[in-house]
């Protein structure tokens, strides 16, 4: 372990990699993670470094800080690797190798992160509670019982494959951790959210059985590492969701029923129906929002009235962002921009809702992927919120609704998804699924929100039945002109999901 204090620039010099820094920046503007598709990268810097192993391999710490041409500098974490050239990790991880030319010897140089030798050693460095100092700061790791973290003989190393800005990763069958990669100024959402959840009492989470955290000069400590306690016989609620999804649109092949009422009674008493899941996830997520809404030992999460000023702050934004897709210019937008003041005005209807409510820390990215199914029930995961939204606009205090529109939200695009694997769009098979796809999702969605409304009870936490069923439905539209801006940058054809969902919100 070196020292970690000098300059990153000599850190890359001292192993041959000076002159890097462009096929880093290529190689993270490549990744999902990265947040960065279809962004232009005028510039890219290592701003911190430290050796973490010196030789067989070389292992860096580095944050990459890449500057785009919007003028945004957002910084990630790149653990980096140096083997010799011919090397058969470049055949079991292609995916994390970083071509580059540009050294005075041939090397491979490659994302650590999928090299078994590093999660072997950041696992290690957690359980033994090591502090390392690197070139501008230093990375702290904790573990409140080095015996329940024994990584063994890392019999195997898997990498999740789904759409996040992190790296999952379980190891053997006792393991789960997560890297994460935007490294952000201020404290951290996921960092508060899992202590505060801690000191409640809530327990649909995973154990967590250490971290590393990197700090700054000067600056807040910010998460880089959770590892938490593997969930075996685990189910993504996604999964599960689909799995439900194809069992409903192979039986209903044929089946000829068109009539709503009838469409929704059949597949509420499917034996395959997700009604109750759907119910068991409607009570998890009110305790989730009744665990946040309760004393907490970080006063900055302490919940707040919910005001007027709060309800014209939400229309407010709610529009502009309406306003900021709408200026695209995306020839798919038009039928959207043909109600463009029905959605503003469903918008501007919170501004005439009466007081009532709290505001609290809420999950910020909350959706079927997002829970895990195990015997004991459901577990939450995640709590970085939205990565495209800021850090302080994670950290605000809001709406648990807000929690509960993305859940929602999220049964349609289980419904929507089900039907993509089996047909293809605007065909007559589609148009018939379709049907069988709503009366699920609409199904499932009155599930949840009666289960999550019962468990609520009597606190304050929501406004009145009526404002909270308005404030709800705000949030689902305000959600859906987020998804579509995310489609059409990540996903163009799956853009169709949450725009039909808002023309049809417009209709009814």
């Amino acid at each position: 372990m070196s020292e970690g204090r000098g300059t990153a620039a000599a850190v890359l010099r001292d192993h041959g990699l000076e002159g890097c820094e462009a096929a880093l920046g290529a190689y993270i503007g490549r990744q999902r993670w990265a947040g960065a598709q279809g962004r232009v990268i005028e510039s890219t810097e290592v701003v911190d470094a430290a050796v973490v192993n010196e030789e067989s391999p070389v292992l860096l710490h580095t944050l990459t800080a890449l500057t785009f041409a919007d003028g945004a500098t957002v910084r990630y974490a790149l653990p980096l690797g140096v083997r010799s050239l011919g090397d058969p990790l470049a055949e079991r991880a292609p995916d994390y190798m970083i071509p580059w030319n540009g050294a005075p010897k041939p090397l491979l140089l490659y994302d650590a992160i999928g090299d078994p030798m590093y999660v072997q050693w950041l696992l290690e460095a957690i359980r033994e509670r090591r502090v390392f100092p690197t070139t501008n700061g230093e990375v702290r790791c904790t573990c409140p019982d080095p015996a329940a973290l024994d990584p063994g003989t890392l019999s195997s190393v898997r990498y999740l494959r789904v759409e996040q800005s992190n790296t999952s990763v379980e190891v053997g069958d006792a393991i789960f951790f997560k890297h994460l990669r935007r490294v952000e100024s201020g404290p951290s959402h996921e960092l508060e959210m899992s202590e505060a959840l801690a000191a409640a009492g809530f327990g649909h989470v995973a154990p967590m059985l250490g971290r590393a955290v990197w700090a700054g000069d000067g600056e807040a400590p910010t998460l880089l590492v959770l590892v938490q306690r593997f969930l075996h016989n685990s189910s993504e609620g996604w999964a599960l969701a689909l799995t439900s999804l194809r069992d409903l649109y192979a039986d209903a092949e044929g089946a000829g029923r068109t009539d709503a009422h009838e469409l929704r009674s059949w597949v509420a008493g499917r034996d395959a129906s997700f009604l109750p899941e759907a119910m068991r996830l409607g009570k998890v997520v009110a305790e989730l929002h009744l665990a946040l809404a309760g004393p907490l030992p970080d006063p900055s999460m302490a919940p707040a009235p919910l005001t007027g000023a709060a309800l014209d702050r939400w229309a407010t934004v709610m529009t502009a962002e309406l306003d900021a897709l709408l200026a695209r210019g995306d020839g798919s937008l038009d039928p959207l921009r043909k109600v463009r003041a029905e959605v503003a005005g469903r918008f501007d209807e919170l501004r005439r809702l009466p007081s009532g409510g709290l505001l609290t820390r809420i999950h910020g990215d909350l959706h079927l992927g997002q829970l895990l199914r195990v015997d004991t029930g459901w577990v939450v995961l995640d709590f970085e919120g939205e990565p495209d939204r800021s850090p302080a606009r994670r950290r605000e205090l809001t709406t648990p609704l807000a929690d509960v529109a993305g859940m929602l939200r999220s049964f349609d695009y289980a419904a929507a998804a089900a039907i993509f694997e089996r047909s293809a769009p605007e065909t007559p098979e589609a148009e018939v699924l379709t049907r069988y796809g709503d009366a699920w999702s609409e199904t499932n969605r009155d599930a949840f929100w009666d289960a999550y409304v019962d468990a609520i009870g009597a606190h304050p936490l929501l406004p009145a039945p009526g404002p909270a069923l308005a404030v709800r439905r705000a949030f689902e539209m305000q959600k859906a002109v987020y998804e579509i801006g995310y489609e059409l940058s990540h996903r163009p054809s799956w853009a169709r999901i949450p725009l039909r969902f808002l023309l049809d919100s417009v209709a009814r």
